[in-house]
């Protein structure tokens, strides 16, 4: 059995292979035409499916990731707005009309068409432009830390129907070799040769062997529900999907993924969060500076037919309102982020420490069972088949080695299936560059 499967890093760099996302250090989604709901139908993958076509699908029709590319559009058309002056105003005022004597009608009225213009001083709106450009840029690393979730849960999906597929086709062997074994037996117990209680015995190890077998072609469907669902589809319509799941890289040194994690977009986005609050207290202060509204137009005198300039200077007195909690707030939230972003650092970094336990322990275990383990269990099954034909043992004895090796080799399956699902996970969590995998 030859079942190679690449590593999480060779899932990763499979966004540049096939071209549908931008690079993390650009931290830029997709257009909004890329979301699942303005692609071209496509439809779900069908036939024989590799790990490139898992990942090009889920990185197109992921429902997960549409939210995250409509978060960076609505960002994007708040950091228009945030540029917008404020408009000018229009005002005609009538006075001194319809009162009474003099005043009556308008022959006494007073018109003025005034025109006036907000003034912002301060700088709000270069402030409000970078506040509104750094929110654009964290919902950019949003998208990112979702793609890459996207790019992780499909590969571990992945590996779980690739080790199913071949659990499933261990117990089919596995109960065409009970139902056989059952037959020599029941014919040496009509021929006087065995016990009755030997065809008892095979019978229920064939029955054990079918009730895991259907219960492999459970979980095996189940699986393939779950990689369906990471682009969207209620159902599996591929046939099987074809890798590699037995190559087996010793796990790599720790402290350069630790020095990684700055890569990674949970922790990398934090530095946009920090200087988007900084620019957020900056803004609140910039407001505290009171803005002046000027306006000018021309005023017609009824009576005297005449027509005089009227000149408008407005500017609010900051003797209460400073915006002085405006600004508390927005240091607060500065001081916040700053302990959300080291909080942030330390839960990647332990997690990915816990990865890195678990990938060791998967491949130690992978080892021995490959190097040691099962050698051992094949050697003793073909003694027990020796010691049969000469008969020194008996068919059920054979069954039975055979069985031992059989669980051994699935266990070598679930531990292939572990060491992939942790690599997977590793290099998510350290944020380590895209590679194209290959795929035989």
């Amino acid at each position: 059995m030859l079942l190679r499967f690449p590593s999480a890093t060779a899932l990763l760099r499979l966004t540049l292979a096939v071209g549908l996302t931008a690079a993390v250090a650009a931290h830029a989604a997709p257009p909004l035409e890329a979301t699942p709901r303005a692609l071209p139908a496509i439809g779900a993958p069908r036939g024989e499916l590799t790990l490139r076509d898992a990942l090009a699908a889920a990185l197109l029709d992921n429902r997960n990731l549409a939210p995250a590319t409509a978060a960076v559009r609505v960002r994007e058309g708040q950091a228009l707005q945030a540029g917008a002056r404020p408009n000018p105003e229009l005002k005609l005022e009538l006075e001194n009309f319809g009162g009474s004597g003099a005043n009556q009608g308008v022959e006494s009225a007073e018109t003025t068409l005034r025109l006036s213009q907000l003034v912002e001083l301060g700088g709000k709106r270069a402030r409000r432009l970078a506040v509104a450009g750094l929110e654009r840029d964290a919902a950019q690393w949003d998208y990112e830390r979702q793609r890459a979730d996207v790019l992780a849960d499909t590969a571990k999906a992945f590996a779980s129907v690739l080790a199913l597929q071949e659990r499933v086709a261990l117990a089919d062997e596995l109960t065409q070799l009970a139902e056989r074994a059952t037959q020599a037996i029941d014919a040496l117990v009509r021929g006087g040769a065995a016990a009755p209680v030997e065809i008892t015995r095979a019978q229920l190890a064939s029955a054990q062997a079918s009730l895991q077998r259907a219960a492999r072609g459970r979980e095996l469907a189940t699986a393939r529900l779950a990689l369906a669902a990471q682009w969207g589809s209620a159902t599996a319509d591929f046939t099987r999907v074809r890798g590699q799941l037995d190559h087996l890289a010793p796990p790599p040194a720790l402290a350069p993924m630790l020095s990684g994690v700055e890569r990674n977009p949970d922790v990398a986005r934090w530095a946009t969060e920090l200087a988007t609050r900084e620019a957020a207290v900056d803004l609140e202060q910039a407001r505290a500076v009171p803005d002046i509204a000027l306006g000018a137009g021309p005023r017609y005198l009824s009576d005297t037919d005449e027509v005089a300039l009227v000149f408008e200077f407005w500017v609010p007195l900051p003797f209460f309102d400073r915006n002085q909690g405006g600004i508390a707030a927005a240091q607060a939230e500065l001081a916040q982020s700053d302990a959300a972003r080291r909080a942030a650092d330390t839960s990647v970094r332990s997690a990915l420490r816990r990865a890195y336990e678990d990938l060791g322990a998967a491949y130690d275990r992978a080892i021995a069972l490959r190097d040691h383990l099962l050698p051992a269990a094949a050697k003793v099954r073909s003694g027990v088949a020796d010691a049969y034909k000469q008969g020194a043992l008996r068919s059920l004895d054979v069954l039975d080695a055979q069985r031992t090796e059989f669980e051994l080799r699935d266990e070598y399956l679930l531990a292939l299936a572990a060491y992939h699902q942790a690599l997977a996970e590793l290099d998510r969590l350290a944020g380590t560059p895209p590679e194209p995998p290959q795929v035989p």
